[in-house]
């Protein structure tokens, strides 16, 4: 099965393509600023209703998908802040890399940090690192990993009960059929790694001299993933 993923921040929203097909386990991030022809990815996504979208997103990359399921930002901030804090009301992460957030201008280190509720917006909105890579996409994907874990668990049995909470932070065609496949497919083996692949691939996209960095040109022949040609 394979499913699109949305982290819905309007034209700054990120897109995670899950392939759980054939027993593969694949994850491929999308940056919102891609560029087709005059307007980026994730301007087409603030255009257009999700359907049209999702086929849009297919014919551009030559993938065959239908699926998905849309989280707004604000609902996964409000994930966190309901099932996501510890005991001491913070949220603690692992951050794998260190950079300062565009938003607040706060330095991040690498390793474990324990993050006020007030700063996980900046925590995990989208930007291009200060290294010039795309690590919000692991930042962004603790607060994935909370909604993965309270709407399908690896007991099957139990893919029913959570099922209905769906509606609560996202909106999607995944049906029951889909969930009990993504129990059985990926979640079943608890966290074990899955290929992740970025596109644009580091090394193969140029960005602006000054930050906020932006990127202005892709070399897709060294990508995993193609843009059609007459789009680029």
């Amino acid at each position: 099965m394979k499913a699109l993923f949305i982290f819905d921040d309007g034209k700054n929203s990120t897109f995670y393509l899950y392939d759980l097909m054939n027993g593969v386990n694949r994850l491929i991030h999308f940056a919102p600023e891609i560029p087709l022809q005059t307007i980026t990815l994730g301007e087409l996504y603030t255009r257009e209703p999700i359907e049209k979208f999702v086929a849009h997103f297919a014919g551009a990359f030559s993938i065959e998908v239908k699926k998905y399921l849309v989280m707004e930002k604000a609902e996964g901030l409000a994930l966190v802040k309901n099932s996501g804090l510890a005991s001491d009301g913070k949220f603690h992460v692992t951050n794998p890399t260190s950079f300062t957030a565009c938003k607040n201008q706060k330095r991040y280190e690498e390793g474990d940090l324990a993050l006020a509720p007030e700063e996980i917006d900046a925590y995990i909105s989208w930007q291009i690192d200060d290294d010039g890579s795309f690590g919000v996409f692991t930042r962004q994907e603790d607060v994935i990993r909370l909604m993965r874990r309270k709407l399908v668990t690896p007991r099957l049995s139990m893919v029913t009960k959570h099922a209905g909470k769906v509606s609560n932070y996202t909106k999607t065609n995944l049906n029951l059929k889909d969930l009990l496949k993504m129990g059985s497919g990926y979640l079943a083996k608890g966290d074990a790694p899955m290929k992740k692949q970025t596109v644009p691939t580091l090394g193969t996209y140029e960005l602006s001299q000054e930050q906020p960095y932006r990127l202005v040109r892709i070399e897709w022949a060294e990508n995993p993933v193609q843009l059609r040609a007459p789009l680029r």
